[in-house]
């Protein structure tokens, strides 16, 4: 697995973090997939198609700003609330009845984390209701110490105070955390808490630019032991000939 040069002040977290910031919706859980066509379908009776890139735009933004774009995008005068009671309704009836298929590779990432001692926090714009819910029909919730929905702040992602908030509820600086991100305003937000951040891709389309600012891409999240492991290695190395 090829490893990027990283700066040399992130060296000594990027051996071994002491915190995981788990984005969830598109990370954890192949949500996106359930939501996209229930914001179609809800779109379609008010009249308005919702195109790959207006989601591109949304994903992972807290409600008001997806309020935001929307009103922007549609008109002040577009019914909103309407078409997004309709959306939520339809999501949770599934995530109620079936839940959201995994992502790859997370279970083996939380196992690992928990062998290791690595601390495990949810930032998700998502409600903390619907965090936990899936979090328990997943049979996931012992893992995470810390769940921070970004829907009770009033910045959520691209802005970076969701990720701040988690680090100073856990008592850990930034540069001792490692966030996981699948879209562009997470790896925003990350950067601008001064997080290292992993991107896993997924429907979420990415910018070039914004994907190069990860310090790492993983197909999926099962890469993320083998790369910790290879970095502790790197590190042995390093001071076995003597260098800090």
């Amino acid at each position: 697995m090829e490893i990027r040069e990283v700066p040399a002040q992130q060296l000594q977290l990027l051996y071994k973090p002491d915190l995981f910031i788990f984005d969830m919706d598109g990370l954890m859980f192949d949500t996106e997939r359930i939501s996209v066509p229930c914001w179609r379908a809800a779109g379609k009776k008010y009249g308005i198609t919702l195109s790959d890139s207006f989601f591109d735009r949304i994903f992972g933004m807290n409600d008001r700003q997806i309020k935001e774009v929307f009103l922007q995008t549609f008109g002040r005068d577009f019914p909103y609330e309407a078409m997004h009671t309709e959306k939520a309704a339809a999501q949770l009836a599934i995530y109620e009845q079936s839940g959201a298929p995994l992502e790859p590779g997370l279970r083996e990432c939380l196992d690992y984390a928990k062998t290791a001692g690595i601390a495990c926090a949810i930032a998700s714009s998502s409600s903390e209701n619907t965090v936990r819910m899936l979090l328990e029909k997943a049979g996931l919730t012992a893992y995470f110490c810390l769940i921070q929905s970004g829907a009770e702040l009033a910045h959520s992602k691209p802005a970076p105070d969701i990720f701040q908030r988690v680090c100073a509820q856990l008592h850990v600086m930034p540069a001792a955390a490692l966030v996981f991100e699948d879209s562009a305003n997470g790896l925003l937000a990350a950067r601008a808490a001064g997080i290292p951040a992993i991107w896993v891709p997924d429907l979420v389309r990415v910018p070039a630019a914004v994907a190069a600012s990860a310090w790492h891409t993983c197909q999926t999240l099962g890469e993320v032991p083998a790369l910790i492991e290879r970095l502790q290695e790197k590190r042995g190395e390093r001071y076995s000939n003597g260098k800090n």
